[in-house]
């Protein structure tokens, strides 16, 4: 599989530090707890630590958080972290971390000047290693890819006929449900007399902070990179009414689909609860819905996928004029 990804930097082995792992085996909550990253893990536990208790600031390298995502999303959910209290540095560049006084002190540098910062915790969450060090794969003609992941084709074959890989060891995407599927696959394609090569069109993720980050597809800016003449609309939860009901419109819906062919081909939804809904959006990319059948299709009143309607429905029509479950 994989393993914590450790960056090199000085004296960050000698402080002593927690990962994703290390982390959640603590019999004690932290005082205060620094975060280096600014990705799913950094967002994800340094919530959850702020929530216990402990105060939280996050450490990006980058301009935003959740850099590879869509720009809407990142501000918008850094907004609400912030707003719980979690402090986000961003574009610090990290020097060196050392130990005194009971605390860990990361000295680093924001736009061009010295800034240190201090805790109780450092918990570093840059990202995951495929663990492939020291297995002789090279040797074996068994090639891997630039970010130390084995290197296959579309039918998780290796260079080496006959041998397969699968999962976190070949990189991205590091999902168990995604690693569950390949596995299953390298094993058909290994020992049966056809091969299927990997799909995933329409594969959905989701990001557990609260509120939750749920998104398939591409985004607008990556859709017209493609060449897709692609449209996007937002749907604020003010909008919807089982948001409204629970006294919870943090975030929004966003859709995004070919002019062309009204098929959607992407989502991106900030929600609580948010991951519930992202199914419905893969199952329309991998199907070829189009987005003029979500909107037409039955949607519960009352319930958080109504949203995914009245998001459809915001192509054609303002959907703020709108009264109760018109279409």
């Amino acid at each position: 599989g994989a393993s914590p990804a450790i960056p090199p930097i000085p004296g960050l082995a000698e402080a002593g530090y927690l990962t994703s792992a290390t982390a959640l085996s603590l019999c004690a909550l932290p005082e205060s707890v620094l975060v280096l990253g600014g990705g799913y893990i950094a967002a994800e536990l340094g919530q959850a630590f702020a929530r216990l208790g402990s105060r939280v600031a996050i450490l990006e390298r980058g301009e935003r958080l959740l850099r590879r995502e869509g720009r809407a999303v990142a501000e918008a959910l850094s907004a609400y972290l912030r707003a719980e209290g979690i402090a986000i540095h961003t574009g610090v560049a990290v020097r060196a971390v050392r130990r005194a006084d009971g605390r860990v002190h990361v000295e680093a540098a924001v736009e061009g000047r010295p800034v240190t910062f201090s805790a109780s915790h450092l918990l570093v969450a840059a990202g995951r290693r495929p663990n492939t060090a020291g297995l002789g794969l090279e040797e074996a003609g068994v090639g891997l890819a630039p970010e130390g992941g084995v290197a296959v084709d579309d039918h998780l074959e290796t260079a080496v006929e006959g041998v397969f890989a699968a999962g976190d060891a070949v990189r991205r995407p590091l999902f168990v449900y995604t690693a569950a599927y390949e596995g299953a696959l390298a094993a058909e394609n290994a020992l049966g007399t056809r091969k299927r090569a990997r799909d995933y069109a329409g594969l959905p993720w989701v990001i557990f902070t609260d509120p939750q980050v749920g998104g398939v597809g591409l985004e607008e800016e990556e859709a017209r990179a493609a060449g897709i003449d692609a449209e996007a609309v937002t749907l604020p939860l003010d909008l919807v009414p089982r948001s409204v009901v629970a006294r919870d419109t943090r975030g929004f819906i966003r859709l995004i689909r070919d002019r062309a062919t009204d098929r959607l081909v992407g989502a991106r939804i900030l929600a609580a609860g948010g991951g519930e809904l992202v199914a419905e959006a893969s199952l329309a990319i991998k199907q070829g819905i189009p987005v003029a059948d979500l909107a037409a299709a039955f949607h519960p009143y009352l319930t958080l996928s109504e949203g995914m309607k009245l998001a459809a429905l915001q192509f054609r029509k303002d959907v703020s004029k709108l009264s109760c479950c018109a279409g």
